[in-house]
């Protein structure tokens, strides 16, 4: 069984897109555990003002969610653009998993470069709310074609 967390820099989600998430959380059950941090403080909100300032701030307040024993990926528009099956492949091989997702300013170089991997959801430029229901449903098409689940198809 996986276990991923889907970590996020970012205000409170509204209930509409809870319900999308929970949903596809639910549907992955079978094949992982999935959890989401949504984390926005004070500390953020006064970072906001500045774009490097703002960056090292998420790094510092994502860090400790980092995994030592799974795979830290980032979402990021500068990396990696994975079809289905090697976003599924990546999900196979790695048990444990950790998610992430930045600001408004997206991630410091250093916090790129720290994690694993570095995975863009395409060109397109889309809110943290639409970016985590994609995430989502990527994970669990991703552990559907990892389990030979009809959903993929």
């Amino acid at each position: 069984m996986h276990r991923i967390t889907v970590n996020s820099i970012g205000k409170k989600d509204d209930r509409c897109y809870g319900c999308i998430y929970q949903d596809l959380i639910d549907n992955a059950k079978k094949y992982a555990n999935i959890s989401m941090n949504n984390i926005f403080n004070k500390k953020i909100n006064q970072a906001q003002e500045d774009a490097a300032r703002a960056k090292r701030v998420y790094s510092e307040i994502l860090a400790p969610y980092k995994l030592g024993d799974g795979l830290n990926v980032a979402l990021d528009p500068s990396g990696k653009m994975l079809d289905t099956f090697a976003f599924a492949d990546m999900l196979k091989n790695h048990p444990k998993i950790a998610f992430f997702i930045g600001g408004a300013y997206g991630f410091e170089e250093e916090f790129l470069r720290g994690c694993d991997k570095v995975v863009s959801l395409g060109a397109l430029t889309m809110s943290h709310k639409i970016a985590k229901a994609v995430l989502l449903e990527q994970i669990f098409r991703g552990l559907s074609i990892i389990h030979n689940h009809p959903y993929h198809k």
